[in-house]
């Protein structure tokens, strides 16, 4: 069982998230903007982030987060097209909004698994 730190703004979609990732097995941490998931001081495996989100964009969290983890999995959703010019560092993974439960449970398991 792996914790898991979600920031998404749609609550619906948060809510859906936690309850696939519960039902997987893990302990979830769900926030509804970046100042919240920041503020999170308890440990976690692995982010899985939205990119719009209502006070900073997915990329901002990333960086803030990655600044004391370098080596944090994560997940970054959208709903839009990857911009090219932002790549992600590695370990990192990106899926297109919408998705299927079995496609967040795969990827937060190959991101756990460091496949």
């Amino acid at each position: 069982m792996a914790t898991i730190l979600v920031a998404e703004d749609e609550p619906a979609i948060r809510a859906l998230t936690v309850r696939i990732l519960e039902l997987a097995g893990h302990r979830v941490i769900a926030c509804a903007d970046g100042a919240s998931a920041i503020a999170v001081t308890e440990p976690f495996d692995l982010l899985l982030t939205d990119y719009v989100l209502p006070d900073m964009n997915g990329q901002q969290l990333i960086d803030h987060l990655r600044s004391g983890r370098p080596d944090l999995p994560l997940i970054l959703m959208s709903g839009y097209l990857p911009d090219a010019d932002m790549p992600l560092a590695q370990p990192a993974m990106f899926l297109q909004k919408p998705m299927r439960p079995a496609v967040i449970r795969d990827a937060v398991e190959k991101m756990l698994s460091g496949r």
